[in-house]
């Protein structure tokens, strides 16, 4: 039996869930609050595919910015990030772009590969990055990187696509490492290939009649809709209150 060992970056804001994701794929469970992970934290787990050993090295990164100088070290020796984003906060998504900027440079463009990871998606009634929006990031994250992106949502609280996640990522490390009589994971309907979500068309040029949306301008979009939100949440406040003081 062969053996390998992958390190595995977890990089996301602060907040995003990345603890809870380990912790759940470790089989420690959710917990319903993490004190905040100081610069990186560190676990193994070992798993079998076939007649490969595989260890997992998982480094999760303290997302605060006073980390930034200190996490950079950790992403040395990284074969895979998986980066995730709080699906109720649109700008934990777009700060991605910095995240995959930080892992390359870190990483001196080591990474082979890379999952964009919406996570928190149990809370259904709370959600603000649709998958369609997310999905349309990811393939504008491929135009400017040129780095292949697979997607999905997950769940630390009820362990939606934790599993599959990590099985399909083994899967994709091994098929790098020129791996080929493996078996693809069973379960891999949560994850999605960008590239061909989008289709090739659409990720290697825009649309006739369509400007293509720069980064600055998408963040911009991001402040004025959670700005409206804002307006939409205190009015339905005022008209709770106003309800109330009629019945």
């Amino acid at each position: 039996m062969r053996k390998w060992n992958f390190k595995i970056i977890l990089a996301g804001d602060g907040a995003v869930g990345k603890t809870s994701i380990r912790e759940r794929y470790m089989g420690k469970g959710f917990q319903e609050s993490y004190l905040k992970t100081i610069g990186a934290d560190f676990a193994t787990k070992k798993i079998e595919k076939n007649e490969e050993q595989i260890t997992f090295q998982i480094w999760d990164l303290g997302g605060q910015d006073s980390y930034q100088s200190v996490r950079k070290s950790f992403y040395k020796g990284a074969t895979a990030a998986i980066m995730v984003f709080d699906c109720q906060d649109p700008k934990s998504m777009t700060n991605l772009s910095n995240w995959i900027e930080e892992a390359i440079e870190g990483s001196n463009n080591g990474i082979l590969s890379y999952f964009v990871v919406a996570n928190k998606v149990d809370l259904e009634e709370s959600r603000r990055v649709s998958r369609d929006v997310a999905l349309e990031f990811c393939n504008r994250l491929e135009i400017e990187t040129g780095i292949r992106f697979f997607y999905c949502e997950t769940s630390a609280l009820t362990g939606q696509n934790i599993k599959e996640t990590f099985d399909f990522l083994a899967y994709r490390l091994l098929l790098a490492n020129n791996i080929k009589d493996i078996d693809p994971p069973i379960e891999t309907d949560g994850i999605i290939d960008v590239k061909e979500a989008m289709g090739t068309k659409q990720i290697t040029e825009t649309p006739a009649g369509m400007e293509a949306v720069s980064r600055d301008e998408f963040d911009e979009l991001v402040v004025k809709v959670e700005k409206l939100e804002d307006k939409l949440n205190t009015l339905q406040t005022i008209l709770k209150q106003i309800v109330n003081k009629l019945k």
